[in-house]
């Protein structure tokens, strides 16, 4: 984030504007003409943010970094005039709400919405708003404190349904557990298909068992659904999963592939919340679906999102959403 963010874009403005004098890549460190220096630093360690003399700092998407980063960064402004920038996309009320919220006299506030900037397409603005909720939308796109509902899906939006559509491609995910143990996930699997618009979920699986077990109903799954795509996450021990599997010959005609995983559990929900919201998500009904829509509807507060993460990646299998949805 550091070098495709903040950093690129103050290397391009420097170099446009000729005042660099020197660049260490390897340190991350820019000199510019007047003796002035600015240093990049990644928070993903706090404690490589001791020791520096600054004058100026800056916090680029704050609201990820974890709040001992306020007060350790702010010990480094030593030197005049000894001032502190944040930028961030909101994240609920969380503790850079509570810093800001108050009325303390040497902080401030300034709220800007992504349509505040003229340089955006029209077209972006509204496949931005088809692509996420409209609570998401108003904290990312408005930049509003939120307080969350709690769920990122309401019951209501998803309906469920007798029946699937005919001649559909199917498309199902599996989401491996690395353990059995009674805190760890579950293995969980949804198929998913796309017809005139609306995605119908269907035949949910949801174990928690040894491997052998797991793999017993992979193949038996994948045997008896002869008009579905399988994709595996390769996290974790999905990849030794899917190589396993590809010297079955008894899998020798299914279709199935390892699957990259991308963005966290919101990112990668959001493609198919939005659409619940607009009504155009069908549950197909089955003795799973209760337990399904409970874990839905408390994602991503509940302890265990394994139903969510599998309905995600079958969306994702189907077509990637047209953009992403976190940004600055």
């Amino acid at each position: 984030m550091l070098k495709l963010g903040a950093m690129e874009t103050i290397l391009r403005l420097v170099a446009k504007a000729g005042i660099a004098t020197s660049w260490n890549k390897s340190d991350m460190e820019l000199r510019l003409l007047g003796d002035r220096r600015i240093i990049f630093r990644s928070a993903d360690n706090p404690d490589r943010l001791r020791g520096a003399n600054a004058g100026w700092l800056w916090l680029d998407e704050v609201a990820m970094m974890d709040r001992d980063i306020w007060p350790l960064s702010i010990a480094t402004l030593r030197e005049s005039p000894g001032r502190a920038w944040m930028s961030t996309t909101p994240r609920g009320k969380d503790w850079v709400y509570e810093l800001f919220a108050g009325n303390h006299r040497d902080y401030a506030t300034i709220r800007s919405k992504t349509t505040d900037n003229t340089f955006l397409d029209d077209t972006f603005v509204a496949t931005l708003k088809e692509s996420m909720t409209s609570e998401m939308y108003r904290q990312e796109v408005d930049g509003d404190f939120i307080d969350p509902i709690g769920a990122m899906f309401q019951r209501h939006w998803l309906r469920t349904t007798d029946t699937r559509p005919h001649n559909a491609k199917w498309f199902r995910y599996w989401d491996l557990a690395s353990s059995v143990k009674q805190s760890a996930d579950y293995t969980a699997s949804v198929r998913v298909c796309l017809h005139d618009g609306v995605f119908y979920i269907a035949d949910g699986i949801k174990v928690k068992a040894e491997w052998p077990d797991v793999r017993r109903i992979m193949v038996d799954t994948m045997r008896r659904e002869a008009d579905t795509t399988h994709g595996i996450e390769k996290a974790q021990h999905g990849l030794a999963a899917t190589q396993e599997l590809r010297r079955l010959p008894e899998l020798a005609d299914v279709s199935f592939k390892g699957i990259d995983v991308k963005g966290d559990k919101v990112q990668r929900a959001m493609p198919w919340a939005s659409r619940a919201e607009a009504g155009a998500v069908a549950v197909v009904n089955g003795a799973w679906v209760r337990d399904f829509l409970d874990e839905v509807v408390a994602f991503p507060s509940a302890p265990h999102d394994d139903y969510v993460d599998a309905a995600s990646g079958a969306v994702a299998m189907i077509s990637k959403p047209r953009v992403e949805w976190s940004f600055a």
